[in-house]
């Protein structure tokens, strides 16, 4: 038996938490459809102010909640990992940008020999990602493809699936934004298997937690460090 679990990191998104919850939790058959027989919904709540710890409570022993204290994106998808019991580990945002409908295709691609699957906003599927992160995303995917000599169309994205006994070759991996393009990077370093599957991407309603210049910088160095450790 083969088992997904979904870890959703969240900090203050009470308006759309139950919404990808909802979500998570219809796929169990479309997984059951490509041989994934079981699925565990994670959501940590990273400090939030609001009521997302309490929207998450209610849906009890369907999801488990984890509350940790601002220990940032990266920070809270590496607690979800550690405290996840199923084989593969998937990750999406929790304001829907992200569609949970997807990681059956994921998960098909990774029992068919992939290490770590990335649902690509850039190959192909509908996206609403601004230009300026789109001309911004494509940067940093060319940047990865140059130095690990593989071609890679969104090296930042924020849904996947990965094995979960493939994370000691991924750790260290920062505990920041730059989570996802330095998993991109050591994964390509440590010659794991690392496919894309396209995914429609909807653009984030309201402020956004991306800071184009600060993350874009960060995320550049986590690359070239990544890739020359």
């Amino acid at each position: 038996m083969t088992t997904l679990s979904v870890v959703i990191p969240a900090y203050n998104e009470e308006d759309g938490i139950a919404a990808i919850v909802d979500r998570v939790l219809a796929i169990g058959p479309q997984l059951a459809a490509v041989g994934v027989d079981g699925l565990e919904c994670i959501v940590v709540d990273d400090g939030s102010r609001d009521r997302t710890p309490e929207i998450v409570a209610g849906y009890g022993a369907r999801v488990r909640l984890i509350r940790q204290q601002n220990k940032g994106y990266g920070g809270a998808l590496k607690t979800g990992f550690c405290a996840a019991q199923g084989e593969l580990l998937g990750f999406l945002d929790a304001d829907s940008t992200y569609p949970p409908e997807y990681f059956p295709a994921l998960c098909r691609a990774a029992l068919a020999g992939a290490d770590v699957v990335i649902g690509s906003r850039m190959a192909g599927e509908r996206s609403e990602m601004p230009l300026v992160r789109r001309v911004g995303n494509t940067i940093f995917a060319t940047m990865l493809s140059l130095v690990a000599g593989v071609r890679i169309s969104d090296s930042a994205s924020g849904q996947r699936v990965l094995w979960r006994r493939v994370l000691p070759q991924l750790y260290p991996l920062p505990d920041t934004l730059d989570f996802t393009p330095a998993m991109s990077t050591r994964a390509l370093h440590e010659g794991l298997a690392m496919v894309e599957v396209p995914i429609p991407y909807k653009e984030r309603s309201g402020r956004s937690k991306l800071s184009v210049v600060r993350d874009g910088l960060r995320f550049t160095k986590s690359i070239v460090w990544t890739a020359l450790t």
